[in-house]
């Protein structure tokens, strides 16, 4: 698979988020609670992308090795923000659900053909 209406894709920050007692303490991401199952440590990725069309579907696939951040699961979408459009964070939600491995939105920074830029930030492992 491929990415959808990105021209450039950015590292801003890519970190492991810390929780428990210990430097490697995984216990309190056990699922279920209780069950010594470790599911994984999670990590904050923040990514600026440019888009190609402004009014455009985008799609960012975590699993795709060319991207500067990469993982097998989102966990949760902390914020999609368009910085070079004032109208541009009025993101259009009908018909673009995220799935486990890829961040889905549609802009509404610009009229047709015209590039944005939008940093997401997210949660994922």
């Amino acid at each position: 698979m491929a990415n959808t209406n990105i021209l450039t894709a950015t590292k801003i920050f890519d970190s492991r988020l810390w929780g428990g007692v210990g430097d490697e303490d995984t216990a309190w991401l056990q699922s279920p609670i209780g069950s010594n199952n470790v599911t994984g440590t999670i990590s904050m990725g923040v990514v600026e992308i440019t888009i190609d069309d402004g009014d455009g579907a985008v799609i960012y696939e975590l699993d795709l090795a060319s991207n500067p951040v990469t993982g097998s699961e989102i966990i949760a979408v902390l914020g999609i923000f368009c910085t070079s459009h004032a109208a541009g964070n009025a993101i259009a939600e009908a018909g673009n659900v995220s799935t486990t491995t890829d961040i889905k939105f549609t802009s509404t920074a610009a009229a047709d053909g015209v590039d944005a830029t939008y940093r997401m930030v997210f949660l994922y492992r």
